[in-house]
């Protein structure tokens, strides 16, 4: 009589997690260099979106705003996404980021983001910025990106674009390019993403 068979488990499906570490799992099968990351484009997002990304912010976008949203990467649909990661990308997990995002924009562009969470203040950033004379969308540049995790670690910068749709939600496109050594190896990448939320409950 033959030894019964152990039948292995199922594979565990992994969560989602951002382009600096899916070029760590890319780069392990190059001696290294450069690993691109597929972007956005608006055509990829859904058609709700499109018609509000191509319009005029209709005011400053100013104001309190859930910092849980959605995000679109790449032809996928939208998922769950923190605004956290807009303004302070790589400084919180989702599980222990902020509750609210507060942006103060002036009439230069300049922009003041604070992240709130049970009442506080828990992280806040300060950049010049742009207004688009034609659009009224908001455009800041040198973001700071930095993320440590079990492949390594990535630094760079981020720009963002944002600007306040007609139904009142903001919307933001994040160009992020980063490097840094990852298992031992050169890495780099950048994405473009973007990414919609509701304005925070009074």
């Amino acid at each position: 009589m033959n030894p019964p068979q152990t039948v292995p488990p199922p594979p565990r499906r992994r969560p989602g997690f951002p382009w600096w570490h899916a070029a760590a799992l890319l780069i392990t099968s190059l001696a290294g260099g450069c690993v691109s990351v597929r972007s956005t484009s608006e055509e990829d997002l859904p058609a709700a979106w499109r018609a509000e990304v191509k319009g005029v912010s209709w005011r400053l976008p100013s104001g309190r705003f859930a910092a849980e949203g959605k995000l679109v990467r790449g032809e996928s649909q939208p998922v769950t996404g923190g605004l956290e990661q807009m303004f302070f990308p790589g400084q919180f997990r989702r599980s222990r980021g902020p509750e609210v995002i507060e942006l103060t924009v002036g009439a230069d562009g300049a922009c003041t983001a604070r992240a709130w969470k049970a009442g506080q203040i828990i992280a806040e950033l300060s950049l010049p910025g742009r207004i688009d004379p034609k659009t009224g969308w908001v455009e800041l540049s040198g973001v700071p990106v930095k993320d440590t995790n079990k492949f390594g670690v990535v630094m760079g910068t981020q720009s963002i674009r944002f600007g306040l749709g007609a139904d009142g939600a903001l919307y933001v496109r994040a160009h992020s390019y980063g490097a840094g050594m990852v298992l031992l190896l050169p890495a780099a990448g950048s994405s473009v993403v973007w990414g919609r939320w509701e304005p925070a409950p009074r």
